[in-house]
């Protein structure tokens, strides 16, 4: 399934490559699987919410594939910091921030029936 594609970055230092965006579609669905979703209550397009985490997952793993490879640091010079590895902890930080407001409704289509849905359980109680 795909939640993003190359439009929905919009990082104009890093250049992701289909890798990128294929892992970042992947981890996506297996998120949206872990709150109890099929494939048929899955929103595509994707929310915006989405979208974004998609993105800045894609670009995390396009900056940490590019650390170490930032010819402008300078060792002996003032400026030492991997303009990647900045890259990497500021998408990684993205990604934490976004995945902790999560919930299923961030991936599911409206009408979705909520029960067993992203931890939510409903248990029928009687007495005999």
């Amino acid at each position: 399934m795909d939640y993003i594609d190359f439009s929905d970055i919009t990082d104009n230092i890093l250049v992701c490559e289909p890798s990128d965006i294929l892992f970042a579609n992947e981890y996506l669905h297996r998120l949206a699987k872990t709150y109890g979703l099929s494939d048929d209550e899955i929103m595509l397009p994707a929310k915006t919410t989405v979208v974004r985490l998609g993105a800045a997952i894609a670009c995390r793993e396009r900056a940490l594939a590019m650390v170490g490879s930032d010819t402008t640091v300078m060792v002996d010079g003032h400026r030492q910091d991997d303009i990647y590895l900045q890259k990497y902890k500021l998408y990684a930080d993205m990604v934490t921030t976004i995945e902790k407001r999560l919930s299923y409704t961030d991936f599911a289509i409206d009408g979705v029936n909520q029960q067993g849905k992203g931890g939510v359980g409903v248990i029928s109680l009687t007495r005999a």
